[in-house]
């Protein structure tokens, strides 16, 4: 394609599509990259197909399907990432947001009551979670906390994008919430084995961050910790939703019984049919002083 010539909006799809063909990559990331970039759906994209792509964003588009040919995910390259019906600012300091993490969303609002709650969303990242929970459940009161200032930055631009104004705490885990307590604790924290490179998307591996992504003790370090301390946080009847490694049912479970004989724990499939959420309560000392 020269880049001297005016192109439509559907000429270049179609380019983009010509040059991911062959590739293990996704044909439609163009796309994908042209809806993010306007916060166009698909009708409004189709809508604006004859329409001339200004030379400016030409450029922009031929320099970022090169990047996704080099494996960058289209995600980053946007800046934005759909999540529950909107899409949200991501970077490389955060995850890209996937499905089952919008199932395990799913799965908190569907089970937890519908009325005034202290929530934590623990690990926040882009802020993903805790914000769809508080534009979700407006009289839910949400916190989010991350160990990663970068990240807390992106959660805070996201906040600021619709409109919310919630607590941003810097903290390793409870370190500097060590006198609250909630009556929610959700969580997408690392729980990957670092010995797991191996069966790992090399995109993955590249581009996001290995502080979200990676746990000691075979992936499960963070919950170990969590497993410990979670009674001191959450209130009497308070619970706490994760999500884990599909490979990690019943390694989880030893785990919590270990660290809380008290603390009950079911787990769920997503829809791949891999155990990939756990829902946990009754913890030990939940409650107390």
């Amino acid at each position: 394609m020269n880049s001297n010539s005016s192109w439509t909006y559907f000429a270049a799809q179609r380019w983009a599509k010509e040059q991911l063909t062959g590739t293990e990559l996704d044909p439609s990331a163009g796309q994908f990259l042209l809806q993010m970039r306007h916060d166009w759906d698909a009708t409004h994209l189709l809508l604006h197909n004859r329409d001339q792509m200004p030379v400016t964003e030409w450029h922009w588009f031929e320099e970022a399907v090169a990047r996704l040919l080099k494996h960058e995910p289209a995600q980053y390259i946007a800046g934005k990432a759909p999540f529950y019906g909107r899409n949200f600012k991501v970077t490389p300091a955060v995850l890209v947001p996937e499905a089952e993490t919008a199932e395990l969303v799913d799965w908190v609002l569907a089970k937890m009551p519908n009325r005034p709650l202290r929530v934590l969303d623990l690990g926040t990242g882009s802020g993903v979670i805790g914000i769809t929970l508080a534009l979700e459940r407006p009289e839910w009161r949400v916190t989010l906390s991350d160990v990663s200032p970068a990240a807390l930055e992106v959660a805070r631009e996201n906040c600021r994008r619709f409109g919310l104004d919630l607590p941003l705490v810097a903290s390793d885990l409870f370190a500097a919430l060590a006198d609250q307590r909630f009556d929610l604790i959700v969580t997408n924290p690392p729980y990957i084995d670092h010995q797991d490179t191996g069966v790992m998307d090399q995109a993955v591996l590249d581009y996001e961050p290995a502080l979200a992504l990676f746990a000691d003790e075979h992936g499960l370090g963070f919950y170990h910790r969590l497993f410990d301390q979670a009674g001191d946080h959450l209130t009497a009847d308070g619970q706490l939703y994760g999500e884990t490694g599909y490979d990690q049912e019943k390694t989880i479970q030893a785990l919590l019984h270990r660290c809380d004989q008290r603390a009950k724990i079911e787990t769920r499939h997503d829809v791949a049919g891999k155990m990939r959420m756990i829902h946990v309560w009754d913890f030990s000392g939940a409650g107390g002083n």
